[in-house]
């Protein structure tokens, strides 16, 4: 992947290497582009070879620049990022077309190679208590009306029970499931009024009326809880190696089963965490957060700034001078990339950062790139970090 910048750049100093005014420094860059790949190479004997140069100098005198910019826009939906190439198209023909057709050989291959990756979308699966599963969507709206008394809606990315009479009297409790998978989302309101929103690659099982002293869910993979108050019907959620006890509250749980730790972020009220072997029973207060290293059993408790471990659920991606490793476990969910990472040193490398989560991959991989710490290629869905 090259973000536009580089292309440029790249373009201009193959000219000056063509007109024999470039200097060591310009050399040495031009020398390290060419040795990164064979590719590389072949470019830069296009850009050089005279009779192709000739060809495009021929075409380029005869097109209607801003006609082909307004059409390029639309093909490539890409308006933030694209001023440097529309000041390059208005004013070539009259002062840098040498350098025109050199970032067109580069710009032409390099957009062949980027697949469009979009974000992630509402998506999820029911799993009702009898084993019938439905496919959730964003788009769907309907109602559902089962025979344990439960009404269901369906509505813009929101499933929701309703409570009813039925429901308080019903002696067998029912559990259903939801799983939201890689390059997914969803939100889901209980019959108390508690709200949840369901990260990617996630699933909660819950009953589908609280009907004795306790309201218990189960989760594996990430969700950020906004708990109905009953003090007299304590919240809990359980987890493989642990679990929370609330009353009434806002926090956030990240507990992946192939992650090596998990982590419970408040962001207001009071919870407790134990440990599955209940030897740890502390108490968490708003701005602070647990984290369970799941290998040798400790627990650290920690200040933080909350917005960071929940801007997910508001369309960001807010990192504080995180890990590549983690930051791509992450985004690789979110976007269901498979990551490859050319050497272990790489995955230390740390960065800080407030991205959008809807823009699409490539944007997202440029803005880190920018950084010039890291380089990515993309081939179909694998992202290959250098």
């Amino acid at each position: 992947m090259k973000p536009l910048e580089s292309i440029f750049k790249i373009a201009e100093i193959v000219v000056k290497r063509k007109q024999g005014i470039i200097t060591p420094g310009e050399q040495a860059i031009l020398e390290d582009w060419l040795n990164e790949s064979p590719e590389h190479r072949e470019l830069f004997e296009q850009i050089c070879d005279k009779v192709r140069v000739e060809k495009r100098m021929t075409d380029y005198s005869q097109m209607d620049w801003e006609k082909d910019y307004q059409q390029f826009i639309i093909k490539y939906k890409r308006k933030t990022v694209l001023h440097p190439y529309r000041r390059l198209l208005k004013y070539a023909a009259m002062f840098i077309l040498p350098m025109a057709i050199a970032a067109s050989f580069l710009f032409n291959h390099f957009t062949k190679e980027i697949p469009v990756i979009p974000p992630g979308i509402s998506q999820a699966t029911l799993i009702l208590a009898d084993g019938k599963t439905i496919e959730l969507k964003q788009d769907s709206t309907y109602v559902i009306n089962k025979s344990d008394g439960s009404i269901l809606t369906n509505d813009n990315g929101l499933l929701s029970y309703n409570k009813t009479s039925d429901l308080t009297s019903t002696k067998k409790i029912s559990y259903n499931q939801i799983f939201v998978p890689r390059n997914g989302e969803y939100r889901l309101t209980l019959e108390d009024g508690t709200r949840i929103w369901i990260n990617s690659e996630t699933n909660i099982q819950y009953p589908v009326s609280f009907n004795g002293g306790k309201r218990t869910v189960r989760l594996q993979g990430e969700a950020y809880f906004e708990v109905a108050h009953n003090p007299d019907k304590p919240f809990i959620v359980e987890l493989d190696n642990a679990k929370i006890k609330v009353l009434g509250t806002s926090f956030n749980i990240k507990a992946y089963k192939e992650d090596l730790s998990l982590t419970t972020t408040l962001a207001e009220g009071k919870v407790s965490f134990s440990s599955k072997s209940g030897e740890e029973n502390l108490v968490l207060n708003p701005g602070e957060q647990f984290e369970l290293d799941k290998t040798s059993g400790e627990v650290t408790k920690r200040d933080v700034d909350v917005s960071i471990y929940t801007s997910w659920k508001e369309g960001r991606f807010a990192f504080r001078n995180l890990r590549v490793e983690d930051i791509f476990k992450t985004l690789s969910r979110w976007y269901d990339v498979e990551v490859v990472y050319e050497t272990d040193a790489i995955k230390e490398k740390k960065f800080t950062g407030d991205l959008k989560r809807y823009d699409d991959f490539n944007k997202i991989l440029e803005i880190m790139e920018s950084s010039e710490l890291i380089k990515f290629d993309i081939r179909d869905n694998k992202v290959i970090i250098k």
